[in-house]
């Protein structure tokens, strides 16, 4: 099954942007082939460009206390705990985010040079050639050095998603001649997901918001960003997702 997100508003798309990337980052940290701690440090740059917005570390510490007071009346002390641990770890973090990258020349550098075509070659670039001929367990221990002050926004982010996926409610649906309209949705839905077998091979295209939502498949293709409308009738799942558990119930 295919699981395709449609978050319904900026806040989840960066907390989900900012998931996908830390995803990606520990995935490559995790190997010892230098290619993929290339991508990890790409990631690394992408996470510290995506979450450089003032406002965002205060907005998951809001959204962590309005968790924390809605747990308190569903006395579940270990995600209280997690939320409670989250939260601190945030606050713990003094310094804007990513400034000890900024900090670093030889960082900001190859971030520079990183997205150049050829930008990292040996030649351009000799300092970086050096530390990619490094045994990996140093590599890696760089790359675990330079998120480390990252990693409780990626923990705090995580566990909102998790917190936001588990509310919710599972809808059964089937297009008739290859749309799908539901007339409105409850208050504070923030987040859509539909899934479809991958054999279907179609892609979701939605647009939704509290008075109106509409669902129509296209076929999935490489050669153009907007494939050709689906002409069949198809079942699939549709999960509505909310804070708020009250929202789903």
């Amino acid at each position: 099954m295919l699981s395709f997100d449609h978050p319904l508003s900026e806040r989840v798309r960066s907390l989900i942007r900012i998931d996908h990337l830390f995803n990606r980052f520990n995935h490559n940290t995790d190997s010892d082939d230098k290619w993929s701690h290339h991508v990890a440090l790409s990631s690394l740059f992408e996470i510290m460009e995506c979450s450089s917005r003032a406002e965002l570390k205060l907005d998951i510490l809001q959204e962590l206390e309005r968790q924390r007071q809605a747990v308190r009346h569903r006395d579940n002390p270990d995600i209280l705990d997690r939320i409670q641990r989250a939260s601190q770890d945030l606050q713990d973090v003094q310094q804007k985010f990513g400034q000890h990258l900024r900090e670093n020349e030889w960082l900001m550098s190859l971030k520079q040079r990183i997205v150049m075509a050829g930008g990292t070659t040996p030649v351009e670039l000799p300092s970086y050639y050096y530390w990619q001929k490094q045994p990996a367990d140093l590599r890696r221990a760089d790359l675990q050095r330079w998120s480390q002050v990252m990693m409780p926004t990626y923990h705090a982010t995580k566990l909102l998603l998790e917190i936001l996926r588990s509310n919710q409610r599972v809808m059964m649906c089937k297009t008739q001649k290859a749309n799908y309209e539901h007339t409105s949705l409850a208050k504070n839905i923030h987040l859509l997901t539909v899934e479809i077998p991958q054999a279907a091979g179609v892609l979701p295209e939605v647009s939704a918001n509290k008075y109106f939502t509409h669902i129509r498949f296209v076929q999935a293709n490489q050669e153009s960003m907007r494939g050709k409308p689906v002409e069949k009738d198809l079942e699939f799942k549709m999960m509505i997702c909310s804070f708020d558990s009250e929202a789903v119930a």
